[in-house]
């Protein structure tokens, strides 16, 4: 029902598609491609093309529902637009991006950076 809600409040007709789309990025703990999305709604058997996909992201892109984003200029991901600060760290062994958020960044970046073995720098 979240999703069905977040449609309404910015004025956008609650559909199949877009309610299911936003629900699996609303799930997701990490960002998400359109084929990933297409391939989770197929095991659910959504019957969603990979267009409508394309075309709901942007739908949902345009009323600042989710972001784009692009990492080492390869596919574009899409998240769910944070109101808190989110940060990335690159996993340079897998290649994977893990987000995470936290309220008092300073002292979590530093132990981070401890967990890795580097000095985080703040800009």
């Amino acid at each position: 029902m979240q999703s069905q809600e977040l449609l309404k409040q910015v004025h956008l007709k609650v559909s199949l598609a877009r309610t299911s789309v936003l629900q699996q990025l609303l799930d997701a703990k990490t960002a998400c491609s359109a084929e990933q999305l297409y391939l989770q709604l197929q095991q659910q058997q959504s019957g969603l093309s990979l267009a409508t996909i394309y075309r709901v992201l942007t739908d949902l892109e345009q009323a600042q529902l989710i972001e784009r984003q692009y990492h080492q200029r390869t596919k574009a991901s899409f998240v769910m637009r944070q109101q808190r600060t989110q940060f990335q760290i690159l996993d340079l062994q897998t290649g994977q991006i893990k987000a995470f958020e936290h309220d008092n960044l300073s002292k979590y970046l530093a132990s981070v950076g401890r967990c890795y073995a580097t000095e985080i720098s703040q800009s």
